[in-house]
């Protein structure tokens, strides 16, 4: 009995120590890289990150236009920004942790004594922070807010992909809250927290314009960056160069199109729980980007918008561009009024309140209007091109087009002097391609587009480049409107009608254009063929911007040159419609094409007709839906009417239409044969004055003094 019990003693304690060398080996020897993981992690504090400067943004003299400055970054825990009193304990326990082995005497002490405390310190932060900051505490409630909204959305997207994920890196982060801070109140901030290890205040930097207002619209803006960027963000796999929540990123203008070069690469720095660094990285600074603008150009043709616009009947706004047709590189990309670039924030309401000028309407790639007569050099190749009128082919300017209705679709100079036409004028034998283009006789254009039809002018519109974007990319540039059938039927819901060619053929109806692809097809009139531009590169001198081909054959050479020298004629015989822009010099002429491209005012305000619940109703005026239901009481009423109450002109009863002044055109040697291919300098620019009136007596002065001024200035 007794040698049984004794074996089984044996067994039972053999069997034990096989069960402990078992696991001993497990730990040690199998599971050893995951508790030296876990060992390290225990002696090393989370990797800190520092960030990266952006690249500068230079224009093509290399004058400095933005850069960083050195500011600092509040960054918070997300644990004490979010909402969620399980993830603040599940933080603070692992602090309270911490602060045991490194505090011998915290120690002995529970657990939940330390907690509570850290959370009565989290507590009390709050308004000390909101003090040190020079903010309101609900201003910090609302940017803790705004992070947690884009640590959800950037939740919820990566879930979408991945369903199992229930947390993602953001969560175990240091966030910013309060960026942009000066050295002093960075400085009060640390030392006022430094035994709170869920604040952090990293080396940050702030973004600076020099004396570069007048390209305000081109820099474009850094601002938060949106969920949607988080997730899509080219470089998400890196986390030293991925966007996180909090960050900062290009959400307009050059800014924007260039994010992925001037964006940097983050530094890191891994430290023991004593302070030694283990491990460090310095940040690379993201790479430099270089405009093709010349920012003294834009800043002597802004002058002279603002000029122009101050002197207008109806001061509104203005637009000009200058592109180098050798390169298609963009040499000035002005809208008028701008913005002070470093006041932004503090202006913002004001200047997104005065719908009278829109300082910040980006114009020059932004708007659309109306082309008018400039679309008449489009129509002409097009004519040309499909053989439907020879050059020589002479159209009698009778005045108006329909002989049953007189007072419609009628030439420009008969609405001026009714009773004139061009033939009494000019040519009495009737209008030929060239006079027609220098005297911009809608009745031959009217001709011409009814030979073409609607279709068949939209093809070579787009040809041309209108209905797209040229290649700057910027988020901003619009491509217009080129009004195809099914566009009609899509928007209008028609089809093409007769009075459409009539319309196109003189850029009116529902064919619109930007300043930059009105400039681009004066390039395309003297260079044979559209091609993109290019606004920018970075300092590998990769081009910023979608890569674009031209989208046809060469222009036919024989067309052109009847086009040029008409647009010769325009600007330098005495009867041109563009005779105001001719350059005071002998070495190099201006070719051009006038408009007046009729529009509709602008709206200013509306009066709305809102609607409670109780069928109670009210008017109101305002600028905007959202401002018209700001402030209502409560239930909030909906809006069930709208009509015009102030417009930009304010036209009185039976006043005609006004119109934007427009011209378009391009430089050459004045040895250039006539009707040939430019020589040089050709620099094409096109100008647009809101509201202006005659395109050949308030657009054509202006262009002149541009085409003049750079043509002094040139390199």
């Amino acid at each position: 009995m007794f040698r049984n019990r004794l074996t089984w003693c044996w067994v039972l304690l053999t069997g034990i120590t096989v069960v402990i060398l078992a696991r001993l080996g497990q730990i040690q020897i199998l599971q050893a890289a995951q508790y030296e993981t876990l060992a390290e992690a225990l002696r090393i504090q989370p990797e800190r990150l520092l960030p990266a400067p952006r690249g500068t943004i230079f224009d093509r003299r290399g004058t400095p236009l933005l850069s960083d400055v050195p500011a600092y970054d509040v960054c918070l825990h997300y644990a004490v920004l979010s909402d969620d009193d399980a993830r603040l304990d599940e933080y603070l326990y692992s602090v309270a942790r911490a602060r045991r082995r490194a505090d011998p005497d915290a120690a002995t002490l529970p657990l939940r004594d330390i907690v509570a405390e850290l959370r009565e310190d989290v507590a009390a932060m709050w308004p000390r922070l909101a003090r040190r900051a020079d903010v309101t505490l609900g201003e910090l409630e609302k940017r803790a807010a705004e992070v947690r909204a884009r640590v959800a959305a950037i939740r919820a997207h990566v879930q979408k992909r991945s369903p199992k994920v229930r947390r993602i890196a953001e969560e175990y982060e240091f966030l910013p809250l309060l960026p942009d801070l000066d050295s002093a109140a960075a400085l009060s901030i640390r030392l006022e927290f430094r035994e709170q290890p869920w604040v952090r205040v990293v080396p940050g930097s702030r973004r600076v314009a020099q004396d570069a207002d007048v390209v305000a619209h081109v820099l474009g803006r850094l601002g938060s960056a949106a969920p949607e960027r988080i997730a899509d963000d080219p470089f998400a796999a890196d986390p030293l160069r991925r966007l996180r929540p909090g960050d900062r990123c290009g959400v307009s203008g050059i800014e924007r199109a260039a994010d992925l070069s001037l964006r940097g690469t983050r530094g890191r720095i891994v430290e023991e729980r004593d302070g030694r660094v283990l491990d460090r990285s310095d940040p690379v600074r993201g790479r430099d980007v270089y405009l093709t603008i010349d920012l003294d150009w834009q800043r002597a043709i802004y002058d002279l918008l603002g000029e122009a616009v101050e002197n207008a009947v109806h001061p509104a706004g203005a637009a000009a561009v200058v592109i180098d047709v050798a390169t298609r590189e963009v040499r000035a990309l002005v809208s008028y009024p701008a913005y002070t670039y470093d006041r932004f924030s503090r202006d913002y309401a004001t200047l997104r309140d005065d719908r009278q000028h829109l300082p910040l309407l980006f114009r020059a790639v932004q708007a659309q209007y109306p082309p008018g007569s400039i679309c008449k050099a489009i129509t002409l190749i097009g004519g040309l091109s499909e053989g439907v009128i020879r050059p020589d082919e002479r159209i009698h300017c009778t005045g108006y087009l329909l002989e049953n209705n007189p007072t419609r679709f009628r030439c420009w100079i008969y609405n001026q002097n009714p009773g004139v036409t061009h033939d009494m004028l000019d040519t009495p034998a009737g209008q030929d391609a060239e006079s027609a283009v220098k005297n911009s006789c809608n009745i031959y254009f009217y001709r011409l587009g009814e030979r073409l039809g609607p279709a068949r002018l939209c093809a070579w519109f787009e040809r041309f480049g209108l209905g797209r974007t040229q290649g700057t990319g910027l988020i901003e540039e619009s491509p217009a409107i080129v009004p195809r059938e099914d566009w009609l039927r899509r928007v209008a819901g028609r089809g093409f009608q007769e009075s459409d060619a009539w319309n196109f053929a003189i850029g009116q109806g529902e064919v619109t254009a930007t300043p930059l692809q009105a400039a681009n097809v004066a390039a395309t009139i003297a260079a044979g063929a559209w091609a993109p531009v290019r606004l920018a590169s970075d300092s590998r001198g990769q081009a910023i911007g979608t890569p674009l081909a031209p989208s046809a054959p060469p222009l036919d050479e024989r067309h052109l040159q009847v086009l040029r020298r008409g647009m010769w004629r325009v600007v330098n015989e005495v009867h041109g419609t563009g005779y105001h822009a001719k350059l005071g010099r002998g070495d190099v002429v201006l070719c051009g094409k006038t408009g007046s491209a009729q529009t509709v005012p602008r709206v200013i305000s509306n009066r709305y007709t809102l609607e409670w619940p109780d069928g109670h109703r009210a008017e109101v005026v305002a600028g905007s839906e959202s401002e018209a239901l700001a402030g209502q009481p409560d239930p909030p009423p909906e809006i069930v009417g709208r009509r015009v109450h102030e417009t930009f002109p304010q036209l009185l009863e039976g006043e005609a239409l006004p119109s934007h002044a427009w011209f378009v055109g391009f430089t050459q040697a004045a040895s250039t044969p006539p009707g040939g291919p430019p020589r040089g300098p050709v620099y094409a620019v096109s100008v647009i004055i809101e509201f202006g009136g005659s395109g050949g007596r308030v657009a054509g002065p202006v262009a002149k003094q541009i085409a003049e001024y750079i043509l002094d200035h040139a390199e």
